[in-house]
């Protein structure tokens, strides 16, 4: 196959879950509003986990000697079925992908091999790329370039007319500014902007500074916004985020992979852990990148 036909493309990991199913759903809708739907394309990727076997990309590639034949096969039909599904309510090029091996690492291989754009996946599973909850999740944020956008239970509706962004004092934070206003600007959502109330008045200064930048970026590209601060209780923003989130009825969440506060770990920051692990708004997750330097207007 030529996997050039792949470059603008959106990878859902599928486990013929329901939410696996929803987050197909998720991918497939965003896929829709492009202006560009002849090559924008949705590749379903199923995970034969236990079993060693290069990508099939067709039935026709299956090898009658590989042990995994009929498991493969049966994945193979049951995606087709899927994908014929979903053809009839979006105008979507899909194709699918079949592999064995340990669903974090396949998922963000193939990620990497097909140049997708973004991953959209479930949390939980019951075959196949089992319990993609947790651990997992984090798995594919931590070894996955493009972002990743996480689902648990929330159907699509609509799209994602609120979205929460919480920005901080880092550099990284406003990486995910330019993400957010493609996605806004799709939606027509409302994208409410939430910081820490510091006690520190340098701290708040620069944190009110930060915000004011970022309304008066999106409110010049014709985005509506909201923003506050809220006071941090108990050493725990993640989940004063996200009851403030429910409180804005936010279809979904966006915050950097590697944050915590003013601090870049480098590592799976806590705070994106807990909004990962905890969240029942879907949670898009946007890796730092050292070159860009927050710079708004570059991916």
């Amino acid at each position: 196959m030529d996997k050039t036909q792949l470059l603008n493309s959106t990878l859902v990991p599928i486990d013929f879950s329901v939410t696996s199913l929803i987050a197909l759903d998720h991918a497939a809708a965003i896929a829709n509003l492009s202006d560009d739907n002849v090559n924008r394309v949705v590749t379903l990727l199923h995970v034969i986990e236990g079993a060693n076997f290069e990508p099939v990309y067709d039935i026709a590639e299956i090898e009658v000697s590989n042990r995994d034949a009929l498991a493969i096969e049966g994945a193979i039909n049951r995606l087709q079925s899927v994908i014929d599904k979903s053809k009839a309510s979006y105008k979507v090029n899909f194709r699918y992908i079949v592999v064995g091996g340990k669903p974090s690492r396949k998922i963000a291989e193939v990620a990497e091999d097909i140049q997708a754009q973004s991953i959209v996946m479930g949390t939980h599973g019951s075959s196949g790329i089992q319990a993609l909850a947790g651990s997992n999740a984090s798995r594919v944020i931590q070894l996955s370039a493009c972002p990743v956008i996480v689902v648990r239970e929330t159907p699509i509706g609509q799209g994602y007319k609120n979205i929460v962004l919480p920005i901080d004092l880092s550099k990284e934070s406003k990486q995910k500014v330019n993400i957010t206003v493609q996605i806004a600007k799709h939606f027509n959502s409302t994208v409410h902007i939430v910081g820490i109330d510091e006690k520190d008045e340098f701290l708040a200064s620069r944190m009110e500074a930060n915000i004011n930048q970022v309304v008066e970026y999106f409110n010049e590209r014709g985005i509506a916004t909201t923003a506050t601060t809220l006071t941090e209780a108990n050493g725990n923003f993640a989940i004063q985020t996200l009851v403030w989130a429910q409180g804005k009825n936010a279809d979904l969440i966006v915050i950097m992979s590697q944050q915590e506060k003013g601090l870049s770990e480098y590592i799976f920051g806590s705070y994106a852990q807990q909004i990962v692990n905890r969240s029942t708004i879907p949670v898009l997750t946007v890796n730092p990148d050292a070159r860009l330097k927050g710079v708004f207007g570059i991916m």
